[in-house]
């Protein structure tokens, strides 16, 4: 289509301005078109030889008032302006075209906003006029008459992928996951070492809590929910709740890579695998999957969305880490995935929610939603797959014999094989560690009983890690001041990771740590952050300076190394600061199963921070459960007497977590409790 520009004379300057039709009343700009240029995220627009605007193909997108507005080269004035309006009534568009407006030097015209020469000032300074042309960037509205100078009516088909787009999209995105999601972090403090997937990964544990009798499911019965017209499946939307390091983004990550790789779910044309640890913004499943496919690809967001909700048997939604999203599960909320969630969107598409559990409440609270989603609980490694993970781990590194020396340490040590063994992360360091470790440090690790003790232990070991690529001989008189620096380090950012979890921001911009940028570099390269550099986007290019197309975007390898540090805060405000040690006591009490671990880690961190916490918790909360759990990491006696004080009887059952288990055979040594089994 051809949008033509009454030009009478020689121009030097020609600017096309879009404004959107719902945007009119405010008149407001929203894409400029300069000397052919279209600055927007569709390459589909440019300028002939005639200065007309042409578009290569018109789209719903598309509605709006196009302004032509031209300088004169003769007179340097602002001279003609054609308005053309494209608007859309069910399958039909209407053109209706304004021309022939000759207006003087520093004469008001009818544009969509007051500020025109400005906007070009800053986004565009090139294309001003010269030096010496009466051009006046504070333009006044003028009350002149709009004349319709023709009307035109044009038979629209309804926008949509075609075939070839649609294969392509596929192919395209089954490339992204052979890079992105083929390989993964085998070594959980070298972000740069990675294995394929298929060499390490394990089955996990994987609980039916939907059904009447708890049941354990496979990998391949998994599936079996997502396949169309198969019987017996109880929905097609999961949710697959559990605890922090317990393999739910690998297993995410398996499903994504097995589907590109023509395993599973052959029937699908899409499986998009979305981490919402990384959605910010407003933004729809098509702008996110035009983040994936390439520059080249022609689908643009309005007709891969359009496709989707027309074909909502072929796509497979997986949300990763629900618990790192910022917006609740409202029924007001305008956030398209809140909307999917509560299928009042795209409500026949097959969709995998995976969380924390104290997000899983949202779900269970909602009644049509927990009549929706099948309830799964991912519980881990079992002994066989624990045996067959540090196997596989040995084996890459060729170190075969270390192999059943840790898993009969495992086996002896009860609080390891219940608490940590279970978890992928965990027990991926542990293996980091006995391979790294001489023999008198793998005894050492024996002692190990909590969440909070590895961390310490790893945390520990990082440093020293770090320490030795700097000195050879770790016993250096520099050594000391090197590892106090460290530390200082890891204080320093630690604030930082605590707003973070508080905001349910897990990545953070560069910029965000610049008052602490050495902090943040000897951090990264100690291994507790890791930093991403990436070129910005063309869609989100006209949002930000144009002369820094590369975004450096900083995050911790793991939300439990953000909630560790977080601790590291918390610990020094007990110490220098016990008004805003309240205060964020407070905070974390309010809302104690979100902040679960960071009440582990700072309880942990001291005697007296960690009976302060306890007393806290007891006071305001009504659950054994978590107060057992914190004590039993605070691992002190006054703690597990404080609430010893408050419940003197503990029901356990099959299905009490085996870290509260521990955390009541903890307690029995202290107190006179009474444990009771059914």
């Amino acid at each position: 289509m051809i949008l033509p520009c009454d030009i009478k004379e020689e121009p030097l300057v020609v600017q096309w301005v879009k404004e959107r039709i719902s945007d009119q009343q405010q008149r407001t700009a929203k894409a400029g078109f300069i000397d052919g240029e279209f600055f927007s995220r569709e390459e589909r627009f440019g300028i002939d030889k005639n200065f007309s605007l042409a578009i290569s193909s018109l789209e719903m997108a598309d509605e709006g008032r196009y302004y032509c507005l031209v300088v004169l080269k003769n007179s340097q004035s602002l001279g003609n302006s054609t308005i053309i309006t494209i608007s859309f009534s069910g399958n039909r568009v209407n053109l209706a075209l304004i021309i022939g407006l000759t207006i003087g030097v520093a004469v008001a015209i009818v544009i969509p906003f007051l500020s025109f020469g400005k906007y070009l000032q800053s986004k565009h300074p090139d294309y001003l006029p010269r030096k010496g042309c009466s051009w006046n960037p504070c333009w006044r509205r003028p009350n002149i008459p709009e004349r319709f100078h023709e009307e035109e009516e044009l038979m629209l088909e309804p926008p949509s992928l075609t075939q070839e787009q649609i294969q392509q999209c596929k192919e395209e995105l089954k490339e992204y996951y052979r890079v992105s999601r083929s390989k993964v972090m085998v070594d959980p403090l070298n972000f740069m070492e990675r294995v394929e997937l298929d060499d390490i990964y394990t089955n996990l544990s994987i609980i039916n809590q939907s059904s009447k009798h708890k049941t354990q499911i496979t990998y391949d019965d998994l599936l079996v929910f997502l396949k169309n017209n198969k019987e017996g499946y109880v929905s097609k939307r999961l949710l697959i709740q559990g605890e922090g390091g317990v393999g739910k983004t690998t297993f995410c990550a398996k499903i994504a890579w097995d589907w590109c790789q023509g395993r599973i779910l052959q029937d699908l044309d899409m499986v998009l695998l979305i981490p919402l640890r990384d959605i910010k913004n407003a933004i729809s499943i098509g702008g996110i999957v035009k983040t994936y496919i390439s520059h080249s690809n022609t689908a643009t967001k309005p007709k891969i969305d359009d496709y989707i909700s027309t074909n909502l048997s072929r796509i497979l939604i997986i949300f990763d880490g629900f618990d790192e999203f910022d917006e609740k599960l409202s029924e007001t909320s305008s956030s398209e995935v809140i909307r999917i969630l509560r299928r009042d969107k795209y409500n026949s598409c097959k969709v995998i929610v995976t969380t924390r559990p104290w997000r899983t409440n949202e779900f269970v609270m909602d009644r049509s939603l927990a009549e929706t989603y099948t309830f799964l609980n991912v519980e881990g490694f079992n002994k066989e797959n624990l045996s067959t993970y540090i196997r596989r781990y040995f084996r890459i590194r060729e170190k075969d014999n270390l192999a059943e020396s840790l898993i009969s340490f495992m086996e002896e040590n009860d609080v390891i094989r219940s608490n940590m063994a279970p978890f992928p992360i965990y027990c991926a360091m542990l293996c980091l560690m006995w391979s790294d470790f001489s023999e008198e440090r793998r005894r050492e690790m024996q002692k190990l009983r909590t969440f909070s003790q590895i961390f310490r232990e790893i945390i520990s070991f990082l440093i020293e890690h770090y320490a030795s690529k700097k000195y050879e001989n770790l016993q250096n008189e520099n050594i000391v001041g090197h590892l106090k620096e460290t530390g200082r380090a890891i204080q320093e950012i630690s604030e930082i990771a605590l707003e973070g979890l508080f905001d349910r921001n897990l990545s953070f911009p560069e910029e965000q740590f610049r008052e602490c940028h050495d902090a943040m570099v000897t951090c990264c390269r100690v291994g507790v952050l890791t930093i991403e550099k990436d070129v910005i986007p063309r869609e989100r290019r006209r949002d930000v300076n144009i002369s820094s197309l590369v975004t450096s975007t900083v995050s911790f390898p793991h939300k439990l190394f953000q909630e560790y540090i977080a601790g590291v805060y918390i610990k020094d405000l007990f110490d220098n600061d016990h008004a805003k040690y309240g205060e964020v006591k407070n905070k974390l009490l309010s809302q104690p199963e979100e902040f679960r671990y960071v009440l582990y880690f700072t309880s942990a961190s001291g005697n007296e921070i960690g009976l302060d916490i306890i007393k806290g918790l007891v006071k305001s909360y009504d659950y054994w459960q978590l107060c057992v759990d914190v004590a039993f990491e605070c691992h002190t006696e006054e703690a597990t007497k404080a609430v010893g004080e408050q419940w003197h009887e503990y029901k356990l059952s099959s299905y009490t977590a085996e870290h509260t288990v521990s955390g009541v055979v903890f307690m029995v040594r202290y107190n006179q409790v009474v444990s009771d089994t059914t």
